[in-house]
């Protein structure tokens, strides 16, 4: 094999966004659907795609909650949004030592770039693949299998690992044929993770390196 490559989904996994994500949420829900909504029951949808979610909460509405979710958002991300530990310094190993980096987001590609970019992130990725990508998003391999072309990869002859916090993400390196590396730092229970059954687990950022 040669040097491996590794594919990284980014809310949840490089970036801390969870307050930001449960907090947009909250706002939209209660907006729209006059309902208090505790933290619990939104974790599920946390590594969905917007458009996804706000489908599934309300299909009448899903146009307007989107909307609002994304004026919102948009207007708290700078003041909610941080890097995990460990994350610049394991992002530059891996720079130096020309292992090819690429972002998975479900996100659209300008709040993805501005994340990575207040997190002074974006030197260190190869491509990025965004919402507007693809037409099937996690857990289809669809977002995977184009980051490899971006990228200029096959799986055949270089080992890919996709890293990630959610069961969307580890499903979609399933359904791809790459390996899963699951983040123990994730909002999801251990057992969901669990249950899609990832190759490696990482208990932190660094430990990546190990499996390089």
């Amino acid at each position: 094999m040669g040097k491996p490559c590794v594919l990284f989904d980014l809310d949840g996994t490089l970036l801390n966004t969870n307050e930001l994500v449960l907090e947009s949420l909250q706002y939209t829900i209660r907006t729209h659907l006059g309902i208090d909504a505790d933290a619990p029951r939104l974790y599920k949808y946390f590594g969905q795609p917007l458009v996804t979610i706000m489908a599934d909460l309300s299909p009448d509405k899903a146009d307007e909650l989107v909307r609002t979710y994304r004026e919102y958002s948009a207007r708290k991300h700078d003041d909610l949004i941080r890097v995990f530990p460990h994350v610049p310094e394991t992002l530059d190993k891996l720079k130096s030592s020309d292992v090819p980096v690429a972002v998975v987001t479900s996100k659209l590609r300008s709040l993805a770039f501005r994340g990575l970019k207040l997190c002074n992130l974006e030197k260190y990725i190869d491509a990025c693949v965004a919402f507007e990508d693809t037409d099937n998003h996690k857990p289809e391999p669809d977002p995977i299998v184009r980051a490899l072309e971006m990228l200029g990869i096959e799986p055949a002859i270089r080992e890919v690992i996709m890293v990630g916090d959610s069961p969307y993400d580890l499903l979609c390196a399933s359904n791809a044929g790459v390996k899963s590396a699951a983040v123990e730092w994730s909002i999801h229970p251990r057992e969901v993770l669990s249950s899609c059954k990832p190759d490696i687990w990482l208990p932190d950022f660094p430990a990546l390196l190990d499996y390089l």
